[in-house]
């Protein structure tokens, strides 16, 4: 993978401020490898604070939140942030929580799908949207990018 765009809303965050397990080094490692990294989220503005306070926005190459574009969650909200990657959607991957993310992750033509279930009560639904992969935690992510 050249590129990953991450949900920002609770794929990587588990509450306010709170980030999952392991999200800072997986992060740390994917620009490591020379992967580009983009953050994608229906909320406003105030996502960005919460990566600076969680530490992690440096990470990030692109952010799109609700008040750049009226649907940020959509294929038009992808293609936006692969225009600005210069990442190719056959060479990006889409993370995330959500089964809708995972379909327009499909919707975009997007290289692959993770689906992050954070235990086993999502993994059904990641599933049947159609997520390439499907894994348990932000860290195992990094298993799953060949």
């Amino acid at each position: 993978m050249d590129a990953i765009i991450f949900d920002l809303d609770h794929t990587l965050f588990a509450g306010e401020g709170l980030l999952h397990d392991g999200v800072a080094d997986l992060l740390a490692i994917v620009r490591s490898l020379g992967i580009k990294v983009a953050g994608l989220s229906s909320a406003d503005h105030r996502v960005l604070v919460r990566l600076d306070e969680a530490g992690i926005r440096e990470f990030f190459d692109h952010i799109l939140c609700a008040e750049q574009t009226l649907i940020p969650k959509h294929s038009g909200g992808v293609y936006h942030l692969l225009s600005m990657m210069q990442a190719a959607p056959e060479h990006t991957a889409l993370v995330s929580h959500a089964h809708a993310d995972i379909l327009l992750s499909k919707d975009a033509g997007l290289a692959k799908a993770i689906g992050v279930s954070h235990g086993s009560l999502n993994a059904g639904p990641l599933h049947e949207a159609g997520a390439d992969h499907v894994v348990e935690n932000v860290p195992a992510v990094l298993d799953v990018l060949q």
